[in-house]
């Protein structure tokens, strides 16, 4: 074992820059970065023209930052804050320790060895255990020699993939290329899957050691039957469990000069049984035994087919088998001390396989072919009674020893079994010097804190506690006391790491992972190669675990996934990359040039919101909350968008300094989204203005079909004392407009609700956008906090006669109920072309330029007929083509359905008012009281698209000279106040910006306040004309 823990850090001795990191501990929660403030101080003396910059410490601000994201992260989770006492290593460094000192190690090994005796030899006696000796003969007498061989070519697929995915990763260099099977699978596939992976291998070794400690048990008894005794199995086994740990804790050194001659151990004994099998039948026993027919072709035939008892069935011989072929990461275990390591592991490795192959093949053959299947099955002969009768059986666990005696050749008594004993013992010791060093390896990257007092190692580099770990593990285990018993589960745990092994072979390839450089990856062959072979093996090893038990296969896969959530949710951000972040990348980079090839498309569109967000750090840090704009972009969640939270940091100069403020401000406005459950992204950008800094996060938020379609801002409401407020409002919305965003501007925020409200929505559709405005005020209804209103639509337009004006109303009323929007009430006002004239200004160019895009998307037919209308002239166009299509019907022209809410004996009530004229017009609120006092809201998807409407020139806005005469804008207030006083909350089409002039943005601004006049909370709508959509 290497000493790299005590190996020191370069960068990190007293001349280092001193640096530290706080984390949280969520996967999805970023690092608050802290720079060197010692270099900081001398840097702030150049940022003094920037008020805010200056205003507060960057060491306090990321200090109180850190708490904040703290307290949010002990709310989710309820569990305890991060503490600093944690931050003297990070994870980058021990990963850097473990490289350098492994490296530092390797300048001291002057003896390394090449693929065959560095890589074959152990690889072949790891693979060569105790199941060749107990278990061969029992495959065949069960499955018969076709089935037996189709177990070799299964599990010989399942190694042979593994490995060409093992020489890949090992063949790309760096970490993986020295640190063993674990680190393969935990830098490839990320630390949450190399960790639960690394722990099931880790289980998989520790219990090969047990299989191969009970064989020995079973070769024990076998050669001294006197020894039998209930609960022998266990006692013996613990015994020998002890012994081989306690060899293992005085010292590798004297184990691994024990190797030679383990090895010749284990070829003479598997020179006994291809001795005695090609002489059979040589002793007395076997002659006296007309079942021992000795190498036969009649035995052959007799033994091809299958022969299994009520107990067994090709999954119980494949999972006896598979054990076989597990120890082909035996060469990546010794990457340390190879000359080459990634040509030596893929040489001795495929050589290894490919031998074991013949050689298991020829077992199997020769069991086939020298012995009666009831024989091999381990039943008695008698010559009295030919009968298989279940009295007279002998299973397999260990009940063959007459077969050892008879058939393996013995130059003395019990040598075959002494051969067995000792080379299960051998391979027993090899498992249990490789397991406390991968358990010690998972333990030093401090992923799982319950591994963190396993870590360290003894002062001789040993990893004594990890060695403790293994043995209790062991121990327990061993009291399991069947082979028969122990090796599914050691078949399942290694085909978990097999499987992801070759699923990180795959995804590597899949994603061209920079990272991932094997031989030949630059060529198209070879990287279909590793693709096919991986993706093979993967597939292979998953359907082993299913034939051999799916109970277990369940309870395997269970169990690493249980691992995998508590690993994932434990772990502190990894300093590794991984293969899954490599397949999270093509998706997103194939979904975001998809999406925006589709992102008009009616199914498609959603509020897509980018937040101008206006950050109070100072008050936001000592838990003073401004989160009312984010509150009010939560109410919009049902829409299936995201948000884009921006704020701007006004500060003169660009420096270090200020960016790092600027990264403090978008940490604390994540954590505060957060907090909210608000998805989506945060953003900061330094400028020396807002509204500069604004037009920047237009222009340059998002990417992509990503890229936010909606601008949600507060409206200025102290603009009057603060004049540069309402230029700067006038700015953002004219470039949001220009960037083809639509703008939502709140009036109120402080005023709106904590708790569910009961009232109505009204919407005030004057001109343009009403389809839009419907479309939010359906998406409000989703959200539990207006859940319980109602909507009542109010079309404001000019020029209609009071009939025209009702058939219109009955009509969208109608459309609604057609599209599932129940219980709309509608009322058309008209009024004088003087009213709204801010709305009618280049009404023109505004249709025309909305209907080039529906022409462009759907072609000259634009949209279908039975759409919900966006512009008003699109509604009374759908009320000309009703009257006269109820014309050519011979009905009359008022007649339309009627319209039917959804509560059942209620209609959807329609109104018209003409404020023109001095008679009374009727008021729909009344109906509107009753109807909400027993509404039951029952609502459903919407489809909301634009007819195509003729344009039509309006009168030109009122002169500056003449705008303060203009009285009946403070008269439609009158009118909108009347109805909408007690409303819960306005939706109201914001007018078109017809100058960004100084005096110009003082009449529009004072126009808008004078339209909503008297109402608590207002939301002004202004669409970008490129909204096409449906609802559900």
């Amino acid at each position: 074992m290497d000493d790299e823990h005590e190996s020191p850090i370069p960068g990190e001795g007293p001349s280092a820059v001193p640096a530290t990191s706080v984390s949280i501990c969520e996967p999805d929660m970023l690092t608050l970065e802290r720079l060197n403030f010692a270099r900081q101080e001398s840097l702030e003396s150049g940022v003094g023209d920037a008020e805010f910059v200056t205003k507060i410490d960057s060491d306090e601000l990321a200090r109180q930052a850190k708490e904040l994201s703290s307290k949010v992260l002990s709310k989710k989770a309820g569990g305890a804050a991060p503490s600093d006492d944690e931050t003297p290593k990070s994870k980058r460094s021990l990963l850097v320790e473990s490289v350098l000192g492994g490296a530092k190690s390797d300048q001291h090994k002057k003896h390394k060895k090449g693929a065959f005796a560095g890589v074959f030899v152990p690889t072949c006696e790891n693979m060569w255990g105790v199941l060749i000796f107990l278990r061969f003969y029992f495959v065949v007498g069960q499955a018969g020699i076709l089935q037996a061989l189709l177990c070799v070519l299964i599990s010989f697929t399942a190694a042979f993939c593994t490995t060409s995915s093992m020489s890949a990763i090992v063949s790309s260099g760096g970490l993986v290329s020295k640190g063993g099977p674990y680190y393969m699978i935990s830098r490839a596939l990320g630390p949450s899957v190399g960790a639960s992976v690394g722990i099931m291998y880790w289980l998989a070794i520790t219990l090969l050691a047990v299989l191969e400690v009970l064989g020995a048990v079973e070769a024990l008894l076998m050669a001294a039957p006197s020894l039998n005794f209930p609960g022998c199995k266990q006692a013996f086994g613990s015994g020998f469990m002890a012994v081989l740990v306690l060899s293992v804790w005085g010292g590798t050194n004297f184990v691994t000069k024990l190797g030679i001659f383990f090895v010749l151990i284990v070829f003479y004994t598997m020179g006994s049984y291809y001795a005695g099998i090609a002489t059979a039948p040589l002793t007395e026993a076997a002659q006296a035994n007309p079942w021992v027919t000795g190498i036969s072709w009649d035995t052959f035939q007799k033994n091809w087919g299958p022969h299994y008892d009520s107990e067994t069935n090709f999954g119980v011989v494949l999972s006896v088998f598979f054990p076989c072929f597990t120890g082909i990461l035996s060469g990546a275990n010794r990457a340390d001390i190879l000359k080459d390591p990634p040509k030596n592991i893929k040489d001795g490795t495929f050589g290894a396989i490919i031998f074991s192959f013949f050689m298991y093949s020829s077992f199997f053959l020769l069991w086939g072919c020298v012995a009666d299947y009831r024989y091999l099955q381990g039943k008695e002969y008698y010559s009295d009674n030919n009968s298989t009768d279940d009295h007279h059986r002998r299973l397999a666990a260990g009940a063959g020893e007459h077969l050892v005696e008879e058939i393996v050749w013995n130059p003395f008594p019990n040598s075959a079994h002494i051969g067995i004993i000792i080379s299960s013992l051998s391979q027993a010791l090899q498992c249990l010097i490789v397991a406390p060093r991968l358990l010690q390896n998972i333990a030093r990257d401090k992923i799982l804190t319950i591994f963190d007092r396993i870590a360290p190692l003894s002062k001789h580099g040993e990893p004594v506690r990890a060695l403790a770990c293994t043995y209790i593990f062991g121990a327990a285990l061993v009291l399991i006391g069947e082979v028969n018993a122990v090796a599914p589960l050691l078949t399942m745990c290694f085909l978990v790491a097999y499987t992801f092994m070759n699923f990180s072979c795959f995804v590597l390839t899949y994603v061209r992972s920079p990272g991932f450089r094997p031989s030949g990856m630059s060529r198209r062959r070879w990287r279909i190669w590793y693709m096919c072979t991986g993706l093979l093996g993967s597939l292979v090893c998953l359907s082993i675990m299913i034939i051999v038990s799916q109970l277990w296969a369940l309870v395997a896969l269970v169990t690493s996934f249980c691992l995998y959530l508590y690993i994932n949710w434990r772990l502190e951000q990894a300093e590794w990359g991984s293969a899954l972040d490599g397949i999270r990348y093509q998706l997103a980079l194939n979904s975001l040039i998809q999406l925006e090839e589709s992102g008009h498309h009616a199914v498609n569109w959603r509020p897509q919101v980018l937040v101008l967000y206006r950050i109070h750090l100072s008050e936001e840090l000592k838990g003073i909350k401004h989160h009312e704009i984010l509150r009010f972009y939560s109410y919009l969640r049902k829409g299936n968008g995201f948000a884009c939270v921006a704020c701007v940091l006004e500060s003169d100069t660009k420096d270090e300094h200020a960016m790092h403020k600027a990264s403090i401000e978008k940490d604390v406005i994540k954590s505060i989204m957060r907090e909210e459950q608000i998805r989506g992204f945060a953003e900061c950008v330094v400028a020396p203005s807002w509204s500069e800094g604004v037009n920047y996060i237009i222009q340059l938020s998002g990417i992509g079909g990503l890229a936010p379609n909606t601008v949600l801002i507060n409206w200025p409401s102290k603009w009057k004392s603060h004049p540069h407020k309402a230029q700067e409002f006038l700015s953002v919305v004219t470039t949001a407009l220009a960037a083809e965003k639509s703008v939502l501007a709140v009036k109120g925020l402080k005023d709106m609700p904590l708790q569910a409200v009961v009232g109505t929505i009204d919407v005030w559709w004057m001109i343009h956008d009403g389809g839009f405005m419907i479309l939010l005020s359906w998406l409000l209804l989703q959200h539990r906090m207006w859940r319980q209103c109602h909507i009542r639509v109010f079309t404001i337009t000019e020029g209609v006669s009071e009939e025209r004006a009702k058939n219109a109303a009955k009509l969208l009323a109608e459309t609604l109920r057609n599209r599932r929007l129940f219980d709309v009430d509608v009322e058309v006002v008209i009024v004088d072309d003087e009213m709204i004239q801010p709305y009618t200004y280049d009404w023109s160019l505004r249709v025309d330029q909305r209907h080039k895009f529906v022409q462009q998307l759907h072609g000259a037919q634009g949209l279908n007929a039975d759409a919900i209308p966006l512009e008003i002239d699109d509604l009374f166009k759908m009320e000309e083509e009703n009257a006269s299509d109820a014309g050519n019907n011979h009905t009359p022209t008022g007649t339309l359905k009627p319209v039917v809410s959804s509560k059942e004996g209620t209609t959807g009530q329609v109104a018209v008012c003409d404020l023109r004229a001095a008679s009374e017009c009727p008021d729909i609120s009344e109906h509107a009281s009753k109807h909400i006092a027993d509404w039951k809201h029952d609502t459903a998807p919407v489809k909301l698209e634009v007819q195509k409407s003729s344009t039509k020139e309006r009168p030109a806005l009122a002169a500056q000279a003449e705008w303060d005469r203009v009285a009946s804008f403070t008269k439609l207030n009158d009118m909108i106040a009347r109805r909408s006083k007690r409303s819960q909350l306005v939706v109201m089409n914001m007018p078109d910006i017809w100058s960004t002039e100084e005096s110009e943005v003082n009449h529009f601004m004072t126009y808008c306040d004078t339209m909503t006049k008297g109402l608590d909370r207002v939301l002004f709508v202004h669409s970008s004309g490129h909204e096409v959509f449906e609802i559900g």
